[in-house]
């Protein structure tokens, strides 16, 4: 039986982009100062570079505004930005509509990238997106990784 032609694309916004206080900055510099104190009282010097290294990057990172990407599903796969996924690799997807920011949420193959998460546009046909999807993936409830749920409740 032939695979069915279809192509889907809309475009998203990388990540949820959300607006940060002075007072957020303010409390990260102070907690990031601590540990690195703490580390370097208790001998580990080079964690505290470590963690003072990576709230400089992060306070230079989380300002930058979000890109937008250009997702294509088609008969062959889900392209995410210049990213191929082929439905070979991928074993089942959730269509998360629940969230303030919609996305699809796909479990690969991969052991490095169990999930893989796109962002649905604002004018995306999600009924339509489902349809096509189900055709090669099975649907199968997948939630947001714990640790991801934990950096949003944060404001990351």
């Amino acid at each position: 039986m032939p695979r069915p032609s279809f192509k889907i694309e809309w475009d998203a916004h990388e990540y949820e982009h959300k607006q940060r206080s002075p007072d957020w900055f303010w409390a990260v510099g102070i907690i990031s100062i601590s540990v690195a104190i703490a580390s370097v009282i208790f001998g580990n010097i080079i964690f505290g570079i470590l963690v003072l290294i990576s709230a400089f990057a992060l306070s230079l990172f989380i300002n930058r505004p979000p890109s937008m990407l250009h997702v294509v599903v088609d008969e062959k796969g889900v392209t995410r930005g210049k990213i191929r996924y082929p439905f070979s690799t991928l074993q089942s997807f959730w269509i998360d509509t629940e969230h303030p920011h919609k996305k699809i949420i796909m479990r690969s193959e991969k052991l490095l990238m169990p999930l893989v998460i796109v962002p649905l546009g604002n004018e995306t046909d999600v009924e339509q997106l489902h349809e096509n999807l189900s055709i090669f993936l099975p649907e199968e409830f997948h939630s947001l990784p714990f640790v991801e749920k934990i950096l949003e409740y944060l404001g990351f």
